[in-house]
C-alpha cells in the first residue's frame, strides 16, 4: 500500500505539490530560525567567555562579592599550586588561563610632564607574551588592531580605541597607572601605548585596557598571584553541559579549601562559576527558550491550519476516488489510514528537503556569518561584529518534528468531512465526474 500511495504522490501533482511546499517552508524556516538564533546566542556566550568571564571561572569569593571595586588584596595567591590543581582535576576539555582585573587611574602627561589628560580605566591582565598562549587568538587581537602592533616587551599596553581617543593619547606615548597594590598601597607605573583594540563591546572600548600578566603582577606587587582563573571550552560543546561541569570542579574543590595552600589567607574561599551565571546571561537563556518554544508553536500551528484547509479542498477533488474505495469494500477509518500514510509520506519528504534547505543556509551562516558590526557598535553587548548561525541537531528536530505532525494533523482534520458523507452521495460524485 506504501508503495502505492507513493506513486500516488508523485504521479498527482494537484494533491501533493502544494501540501510539500508548505512543509518544506515550514521546517527550512524553523531549522534556519533555530539555528541563526542558537549562533548568535553562543556567539555572545563564547564572547562574554573570551572577552570577560571565561566559560568556568575560579576566583576568590571575597574578591567576586566585590568586583566593581577590583580589591586586588582579596586575589588568591598561590598561581603555581593551583594550576597544578586545575589540570589534575578539571576536565581534560577545559583550558585554563590566569588573569588579573584591574582598575586604575590613567594619567597622561604633555610634553613638560604635566597632567594633559586623566581618566578612570579598567584593565585585563593575560599572557600576551608567551608563544604558547592561546589569549591572542581567544581575544582576535591581531584582527581587533584598529592601530600600532600587539605588545612585545615589558611594560606595553593596548588601548581601546574610544579610551585612546577620551585621552588624547598616540602611539608611543607613556602613560602613568595609578592603581592600588596587593598590600593595600598605591601602585603607580608607566607603560607605553603601542596599538588601538576595537574590542567590538562599546564599554570595552571606552574603557578597557590590556597588559600583559607578568606587568600587572610586577606594577600591582602581585606576584605568584592572580584574581581569576579562566576555564576555556571547545566551541561544540553545549552551554547545557556548563553546569555539570561546574559541579564537578566544585565539589573537588571542597578538598582544596579543607587543605589549602599556605599562602592563602584565612577566609579566602574559592568559588566556581559558569558564564550563564554571570553577567545577567541566566536570565537571557530563559528569554531565550522562551521564545524559541513560541516561535516554533506558532510556525506549527500555521503549517496545521494551512495543510487542514489544503486536506479539505484536496477532499473535496477525491469525493469520487473515496467513493468507489468505499464501494469496493474499504472502511471509512482504513481511508482515513490511508490518508494519514500520505500525509506522513508528504511531511517525511517535505521535512527532509526544508532540513536540506534551511541546514544550508545555516551552515553558510555558520562558515561564513553577517558582519552586524554597525548595528551592534553602540548597544553595550558583548556580540561579536560577524553574527553567526550554528548547525545544531536540535534545530533539525524542532523542524521534522513539527513538519511531520502538522501534515498528519491537517490531514486527520481534514479527513473527518469524510464521514459526513454517505457512500452513495460519494459514488454518485465519482459518476458525476
Amino acid at each position: 500500500m506504501i508503495r502505492w500511495i507513493l506513486q500516488g504522490i508523485l504521479r498527482d501533482k494537484n494533491r501533493s505539490l502544494f501540501p510539500f511546499l508548505v512543509v518544506m517552508s515550514g521546517v527550512a524556516l524553523v531549522v534556519f530560525t533555530v539555528g541563526f538564533m542558537e549562533g548568535i546566542f553562543m556567539g555572545m556566550i563564547n564572547t562574554t567567555a573570551n572577552l570577560d568571564t571565561g566559560h568556568l571561572r575560579l576566583v576568590n569569593k571575597p574578591f567576586y562579592d566585590e568586583e566593581h571595586l577590583n580589591p586586588m588584596d582579596r586575589a588568591l595567591t598561590a598561581q603555581k599550586e593551583i594550576r597544578q590543581w586545575l589540570s589534575e582535576n578539571s576536565d581534560p576539555k577545559i583550558m585554563w588561563a590566569p588573569r588579573i582585573r584591574w582598575g586604575a587611574i590613567a594619567d597622561v602627561p604633555d610634553e613638560n610632564g604635566e597632567t594633559k589628560s586623566q581618566t578612570p580605566i579598567i584593565g585585563m591582565a593575560l599572557d600576551l607574551l608567551s608563544p604558547d598562549s592561546q589569549e591572542l587568538q581567544r581575544l582576535d587581537l591581531k584582527n581587533s588592531l584598529t592601530e600600532g602592533r600587539l605588545p612585545q616587551g615589558p611594560k606595553e599596553i593596548l588601548l581601546g580605541y574610544e579610551l585612546a581617543r577620551t585621552l588624547d593619547v598616540g602611539r608611543d606615548q607613556t602613560i602613568t597607572l595609578l592603581g592600588q597594590t596587593f598590600d593595600g598601597g598605591l601602585a603607580t607605573d608607566n607603560y607605553t601605548v603601542v596599538g588601538f583594540v576595537r574590542f567590538g563591546v562599546f564599554a570595552m572600548d571606552k574603557k578597557m585596557a590590556l597588559i600583559d600578566l607578568k606587568d600587572a603582577q610586577d606594577s600591582f606587587y602581585m606576584e605568584n598571584t592572580v584574581t581569576d582563573w579562566l576555564g576555556f571550552l571547545p566551541s561544540h560543546v553545549s552551554d547545557k553541559e556548563y553546569i555539570h561541569l561546574k559541579t564537578a570542579l566544585q565539589s573537588r574543590l571542597d578538598d582544596l579549601i579543607l587543605n589549602p595552600p599556605a599562602d592563602w589567607a584565612k577566609d579566602d574561599l574559592p568559588i566556581v562559576l559558569s558564564v550563564l551565571e554571570q553577567r545577567n546571561l541566566d536570565n537571557l537563556v530563559g528569554v531565550f527558550e522562551m521564545v524559541k518554544k513560541i516561535f516554533v508553536g506558532i510556525i506549527v500551528l500555521l503549517m496545521v491550519l494551512v495543510l487542514w484547509n489544503a486536506g479539505l479542498l484536496n477532499g473535496i477533488h477525491r469525493y469520487g476516488e473515496l467513493g468507489l474505495l468505499l464501494a469496493m469494500g474499504q472502511t471509512h477509518w482504513k481511508l482515513v489510514g490511508m490518508m494519514a500514510v500520505e500525509a506522513l509520506s508528504i511531511g517525511l519528504l517535505g521535512s527532509l528537503a526544508g532540513c536540506l534547505i534551511g541546514g544550508g543556509v545555516v551552515y553558510y551562516l555558520q562558515e561564513v556569518g553577517i558582519n552586524m558590526g554597525d548595528a551592534f557598535a553602540q548597544t553595550g553587548m558583548m556580540m561579536n561584529d560577524v553574527m553567526r548561525g550554528r548547525v545544531t541537531a536540535e534545530s533539525f528536530l524542532l523542524g521534522v518534528g513539527p513538519g511531520i505532525i502538522a501534515s498528519v494533523l491537517g490531514s486527520l482534520f481534514a479527513s473527518v468531512a469524510l464521514f459526513q458523507r454517505s457512500e452513495a452521495n460519494l459514488f454518485r460524485e465519482l459518476e458525476a465526474g
